[in-house]
């Protein structure tokens, strides 16, 4: 009898010997990946078939997915906090994995203090896992479609408004600042992110006819882009002395938002500005002077209109509170009768 193990992972037999059913089982061992998994293959006699039936454990598949070569170091620190709440949430079989079972990490996730924001990151991660195991044949994606995932919240974007921006410009803190001064403005200038400030280099800021622009490489989508630059960031680029092949020197973003706290406080911003406030910035400054959406779009870098329509919504907000401070310049406020306060006036106007 010929029997044939079909298989993406290497493994060796350890027995094989028939069941109580009449089965010849396999019991296979070494298996490559995931390191911490046990499978068992199983063929009926005369078949010439073998039949998979894997038990893999779910936390050690996503340990194993997060090891992959292909996933960025910083992403990488995302699959080991999932993994880390998913031990103490309670492992499970790949195959076991039902829909309430998925569902219930939700609340224990947000039961451990986490943001909104953090609970959706680290569910998308799983999920991610689960994606990749129903790929390599071990679960039914159906079981995933089926799970009510957390809700994207609205985020509360900080930004400054231009009247703030020129009063942190003019107002300079003391020596030995100046990297992070000059990497905050030229953020509010360009809308790049921290991580794309601090890996630019000289070479890729480049000539185009009488102006400036940057052909960098995006960290977070892995994308090459080009930015066409403003005046000032031209004049604050050529500021900059070169003593390396970066623009700016390496900063830790904690003392970044440390200083940038006390550089708001002494310019009396009473805002929570960290130093992604600089690209929010950037993009409402660009909407206020009446930039097209699409083209705040491309200058942001964003792959999907939807996320600059966001900002969008923000400039709608701020403009409904600038009218509300428009000063009152009647003599009463009656809401019930919006004509009461012009009747007094002027009487005809509170007439039949």
């Amino acid at each position: 009898m010929n029997i044939r193990i079909e298989s993406n992972f290497e493994f060796t037999v350890d027995s094989i010997q028939y069941s109580s059913k009449g089965e010849l089982c396999i019991t296979l061992g070494s298996v490559s990946f995931p390191s911490d998994a046990h499978y068992q293959y199983t063929a009926t006699l005369g078949s010439g078939q073998a039949e998979e039936k894997p038990a893999v454990s779910l936390l050690g598949y996503a340990k194993n997915y997060a090891a992959s070569a292909n996933i960025k170091s910083k992403t990488k620190d995302s699959y080991r906090l999932m993994c880390k709440h998913l031990d103490n949430y309670g492992d499970c079989l790949i195959d076991k994995v039902t829909t309430g079972y998925l569902q219930g990490f939700i609340p224990y996730l947000q039961s451990q203090g986490l943001k909104p924001g953090t609970v959706r990151l680290y569910f998308q991660k799983l999920a991610c896992v689960l994606h990749d195991a129903y790929k390599n044949g071990l679960f039914d994606d159906r079981i995933l479609l089926r799970v009510k995932r957390p809700r994207r919240e609205q985020e509360k974007k900080c930004f400054l408004s231009e009247a703030e921006l020129k009063r942190l410009a003019r107002h300079r803190l003391s020596e030995g600042y100046g990297n992070i001064e000059s990497m905050f403005l030229f953020s509010c200038m360009t809308g790049l992110r921290y991580s794309d400030v601090q890996g630019l280099r000289w070479k890729d800021v480049k000539r185009n006819g009488k102006h400036l622009q940057l052909e960098f490489h995006q960290q977070k989508t892995d994308t090459r882009e080009q930015l066409p630059l403003c005046a000032e960031a031209e004049a604050l680029l050529r500021s900059r002395k070169r003593s390396g092949e970066h623009v700016f020197e390496e900063e830790t973003n904690q003392k970044v938002n440390m200083v940038l706290k006390q550089w708001c406080r002494e310019a009396k911003i009473k805002k929570p500005v960290t130093f992604h406030s600089a690209r929010h910035t950037f993009c409402v400054l660009l909407l206020t002077k009446d930039v097209p959406i699409y083209t705040v779009q491309q200058l942001m870098c964003h792959s999907d209109i939807n996320t600059t329509k966001t900002y969008a919504d923000i400039l709608n907000r701020t403009k409904a509170k600038a009218v509300k401070r428009m000063p009152a310049i009647m003599c009463c406020h009656r809401q019930d009768d919006p004509l009461a306060c012009t009747a007094i006036r002027y009487p005809q106007y509170g007439q039949a």
